[in-house]
């Protein structure tokens, strides 16, 4: 069976994102879709002393702008005060040590694109955790399609026979009668709700759905474990109760 799961290139993505990676053969980056400012395509949190703070990615961008056509804007010091953010809220984390150094080449290099650096990121958070599927970007597909229709043809296109989602796309899915158009297409649906699970975490109470580096920090070696062990999810397929 060949699976592909189709998503957005998100900043600094939370634990979640790469248990539904996980069940991918081809991973699809989602890039040629809109852009939407003040989402997690530029943005994530991390926990601090202070309870939690934002990582924001300031950018330029116009209304109509696809994720791939998103540039950063580098008139602020937004690396700098990333880095040291980080530094600040995991110095003293028990893997501290064994991530920080891929940070800071990453904050002291100048990007210009949004889009490659959430990839560079992605494939990194991928690589530590054990996951590797065939990273492609919809952008470079020559596919036209919308919504249902845009990730049906993907999935063709890779020959695929399973298609996996966050559960959070089941609704419109639905709306879209995926399952039918799908179905006539030899390929099964299947939503993943990832459950929420607790795990060791600075600065007192545990803060669900942080940024994976949170989690990295936290669990160093020991992360690939416990984001796939087969309680982190739940599978459902369409119109499924």
């Amino acid at each position: 069976m060949r699976t592909v799961v189709i998503s957005q290139p998100t900043y600094l993505p939370w634990t979640g994102y790469f248990r539904i990676m996980k069940e991918a053969d081809v991973y699809v980056f989602l890039d040629n879709v809109q852009f939407e400012q003040r989402s997690w395509q530029s943005r994530n949190r991390i926990k601090s002393v202070e309870k939690f703070i934002w990582l924001s990615i300031p950018t330029h961008h116009n209304i109509q702008s696809m994720i791939n056509e998103v540039e950063i804007d580098n008139s602020k010091s937004w690396n700098r005060q990333h880095l040291a953010a980080i530094k600040n809220s995991y110095g003293k984390a028990p893997y501290f040590k064994d991530y920080f150094p891929f940070f800071k080449s990453v904050y002291e290099s100048e990007w210009t694109e949004l889009v490659l650096l959430n990839i560079q990121l992605i494939k990194y958070f991928a690589s530590q955790l054990g996951a590797s599927p065939v990273f492609v970007r919809s952008s470079k597909l020559g596919l036209e399609g919308k919504r249902s229709s845009l990730l049906l043809d993907i999935c063709k296109m890779f020959g695929a026979d399973r298609y996996v989602s966050s559960i959070g796309a089941k609704d419109y899915m639905e709306t879209d009668g995926a399952q039918a158009i799908f179905e006539n297409e030899g390929i099964k649906i299947d939503f993943i709700e990832v459950k929420l699970f607790n795990y060791p975490q600075l600065f007192g109470e545990f803060i669900p759905d942080l940024s994976i580096i949170d989690f990295l920090f936290n669990c160093g070696p020991y992360s690939s474990k416990m984001l796939f062990d087969k309680d982190t999810a739940i599978f459902e397929g369409p119109n499924r109760e």
